[in-house]
């Protein structure tokens, strides 16, 4: 049986938010999760179960800049003033496997800093409702 072997390329990763395209990542591109589990086991005394589906679909998007990126005084600004747009993920790597949410914000003003090596620079978006298209 062969060897199944795929190619990864970074640059058919694109992040949008609110229509602006992202630019200059960094070490890495983004980190997608869901803040709850799909579901969780309830059992009783006696050792009897049921599942429990998690109604909560939220998440966070975080995505990695580097410091020079010109996106990332834009990603302030839109943390400072509340702005809420939609966020989009388009990977071409995953099999047409795409990240689309409505009514995301900026959650807060990432750390920044400055040293030796350019730093990378964090942004977290908070998703009310994350589904996989």
């Amino acid at each position: 049986m062969g060897t199944l072997l795929r190619n990864y390329d970074p640059e058919k990763v694109n992040v949008f938010f609110n229509n602006r395209q992202l630019r200059m990542f960094g070490d890495d591109i983004f980190k997608l999760a869901r803040n709850g589990d799909n579901v969780s086991l309830k059992v009783g005394v006696q050792g009897d179960g049921t599942y429990v589906e998690n109604a909560d679909k939220s998440g966070t998007l975080t995505v990695t800049l580097q410091q020079t990126s010109p996106d990332i005084q834009y990603l302030e600004d839109c943390a400072e003033k509340k702005t809420e747009g939609s966020l989009a993920v388009m990977d071409v790597n995953d099999d047409g496997r795409n990240i689309f949410a409505m009514n995301c914000r900026v959650q807060k003003l990432p750390e920044r800093g400055r040293g030796k090596d350019a730093a990378d620079v964090a942004f977290v978006f908070l998703i009310p409702r994350l589904e996989l298209n």
